[in-house]
């Protein structure tokens, strides 16, 4: 992998690192708790509303009490958590930036492909360490990182695709027909069977102005 491509690949990462964390905030700010809005759409649609308008008031305490009605530092801070915990558990636990790179040096021509198979390696051993904790609420939760991640690490890699030369064909020679080789070609020689050329004669006219010049 040249400097330029990975370059290329590190700011794929911190593009999806971005991403990833606006769909973790989006996560845990629309994802219902209670089991009963799973049932059909209205009741998921009824139970994102509740949930984000119960975040929003407790963000709103903590805001108030806590960081002086500093709007904007507490996002800052969500914005913070957000990332420590996907660099450190996605990124690093999962060793999802390893089985990237070594996916884009093992198949540097299928970027989104090597992405995704990277992501869902990562994505298995995050489930592997934490499979103790599962409860229905992280069931649920790992669904949704699991879908949105698929989506955030093909955008990234799509993205990172547009600065990247695609490899250009190599253009193939069309073999040789093979047959017999000669040494050298040998002109025919005359025998008494070929026809020979007969000599050169004047035309017609010429006989006539040759007849009358004499």
């Amino acid at each position: 992998m040249s400097l330029r491509h990975f370059l290329i690949w590190l700011g794929e990462r911190l593009i999806e690192w971005q991403l990833a964390i606006v769909l973790l905030l989006a996560v845990k700010f629309l994802l219902p708790v209670s089991a009963q809005s799973y049932t059909d759409m209205s009741a998921f649609a009824a139970g994102m509303r509740e949930s984000l308008s119960n975040n929003l008031a407790d963000a709103a305490f903590m805001t108030q009490n806590f960081l002086n009605g500093d709007w904007g530092l507490y996002w800052a801070n969500a914005w913070r958590a957000a990332g420590w915990i996907i660099g450190l558990h996605i990124y690093l636990q999962g060793l999802y930036l390893f089985s990237s790179l070594l996916a884009r040096q093992i198949a540097p021509e299928y970027p989104v492909r090597g992405s995704l198979m990277a992501y869902l390696i990562s994505f298995a051993v995050l489930c592997g360490l934490y499979y103790e904790n599962h409860d229905s609420g992280s069931l649920r939760l790992a669904l949704c990182l699991l879908i949105g991640g698929c989506l955030v690490v093909t955008l990234s890699a799509a993205f990172g695709t547009l600065f990247t030369e695609a490899p250009k064909p190599v253009k193939r020679r069309p073999p040789l027909p093979r047959g017999p080789v000669f040494a050298e070609e040998r002109a025919p020689e005359l025998t008494d069977d070929l026809p020979r050329v007969a000599a050169p004669q004047p035309s017609v006219f010429r006989r006539e102005r040759l007849y009358f010049s004499e």
